[in-house]
């Protein structure tokens, strides 16, 4: 099933209210007697509801509906309240952090981007785009769900979460049908907010003989952005799946800028009816492709989500129930810098495994080490580049590079770190490691 498919279904779903408001607690974590409680039916009516519900969908059973929806409508499911502290440390942190997860460490771009939304609600003449980047698993997707859930509960703003990696990527070849697809999921995303228009399908408006950028714009923007009365904010997630698209990357990253320039300023009288925007890509495909600078220069308000901090790093090891000093903390950190995903993962083979720091630096490089994914994928970055690998065997060396495109290219893939007065490889462990495999 596509995600086409799934929100042609879950639309229909929720015109089924007391079938949809099961589902949504099952998702949410509640039992089925739960569930009966909270709705004032039977636990029969409960599991009745679940089984037509799967059905529908072409699923076995529950546990497939919810990683069905975890694929699609993961915005729902990342709360599940079963989830609990003990469970938290069963399995590696990865991915987006569940918004019930006490290991999310908030850091200064959190509350840089919830001032921004904020004081959009209060702007006349313009709203923000936000565009956050980083390298893989720096957090920029579990940011921006919570930049989601803050501004629908606590600032009651109307809200569209996208992931453009859940869109076939087939599609990405075709424009015409990236932006059918794009416009169908945005338009889906906002439809409870339209006070009771109903928009025309999107079929019969979608013309041939008009660029489907226009098409996509003018249906946004007459059936479903000006219907919204309050304030609106469309996120999307994932952009970095339209790079190295031939047909596709600079059209799509166009329309962006287009809606910056024309939709989100006071151009004319006419009031502006479109959402802000956040955007959030991973800057480490850009070797693969060889982007040599911003995708998006210029373009709104620039957040680089950066490492944790030796007080964050500090805070995290308390949350996995480690006794830590800051000079443990600083030890760490010079294996494995402040990444993220790689301090998580550290912190939880050595809460849950039972090991010694020392003994996690032992086996760091190993193949079948803690930390072995990252650096594989690391090195099938590197391996088809050689202008990129003779750049870093420099850095590795001691050696000046002076192929800056290729120093631009290392650093967002986050294998280098770029100071004033030097460069240098990121941490320890791509030291040792890419020194015995380069």
């Amino acid at each position: 099933m596509n995600y086409l498919e799934f929100e042609q279904k879950w639309n229909k779903l929720e015109q089924k209210h007391s079938q949809i408001n099961v589902v949504l607690d099952m998702l949410k974590g509640l039992s089925d007697t739960e569930i009966a409680e909270n709705r004032g039916i039977t636990e029969a009516t409960v599991r009745k509801h679940i089984s037509t519900t799967c059905k529908a969908f072409g699923v076995k059973n529950r546990r497939k509906l919810i990683s069905l929806c975890d694929t699609y409508k993961r915005e729902l499911v990342i709360g599940n309240n079963t989830i609990n502290q003990t469970q938290h440390m069963m399995q590696p942190l990865t991915g987006r952090v569940p918004l019930d997860s006490p290991l999310y460490l908030e850091r200064a771009a959190d509350e840089r981007c919830r001032q921004y939304l904020q004081a959009a609600q209060n702007r006349e003449e313009s709203l923000p785009l936000i565009r956050i980047r980083a390298s893989k698993g720096m957090g920029k997707s579990s940011l921006l769900v919570r930049l989601c859930q803050f501004l629908e509960r606590q600032q009651k703003q109307a809200v569209g979460f996208i992931d453009l990696n859940s869109i076939d990527l087939s599609e990405f070849a075709d424009l015409n049908q990236l932006l059918y697809q794009f416009t169908f999921v945005i338009a889906q995303k906002f439809s409870n907010k339209l006070n009771n228009h109903t928009p025309p399908d999107l079929k019969d408006y979608w013309r041939k003989d008009i660029a489907s950028g226009l098409n996509c714009t003018n249906y946004l923007k007459e059936h479903i952005f000006s219907k919204i009365e309050q304030p609106k904010t469309l996120f999307i997630d994932g952009i970095d799946a339209v790079l190295g698209q031939e047909k596709t990357q600079n059209p799509f990253l166009n329309l962006l800028r287009t809606w910056n320039e024309s939709e989100m300023k006071l151009v004319s009288e006419v009031p502006i009816v479109w959402p802000s925007i956040v955007i959030a890509y991973s800057t480490e495909p850009y070797p693969e492709y060889g982007i040599k600078g911003s995708i998006m220069q210029n373009v709104g308000i620039e957040i680089d989500l950066k490492e944790f901090s030796p007080g964050e790093t500090l805070e995290l090891a308390k949350r996995y129930g480690l006794n830590w000093s800051l000079d443990e903390v600083n030890s760490l950190r010079q294996l494995i810098g402040g990444h993220p995903a790689l301090i998580n993962r550290a912190f939880f083979e050595i809460s849950q495994k039972n090991i010694t720091l020392a003994e996690l630096e032992m086996k760091a490089t190993s193949l079948t080490g803690p930390f072995r994914d990252d650096l594989l994928k690391k090195l099938d970055l590197l391996e088809p580049n050689e202008n990129l690998k003779q750049c870093f065997k420099k850095i590795l060396n001691g050696e000046r590079c002076t192929d800056e495109f290729a120093i631009f290219q290392l650093e967002k893939a986050g294998l280098i770190k770029v100071g004033q007065d030097e460069v240098k490889v990121a941490c320890e462990l791509y030291n040792k490691y890419f020194d015995l495999h380069l």
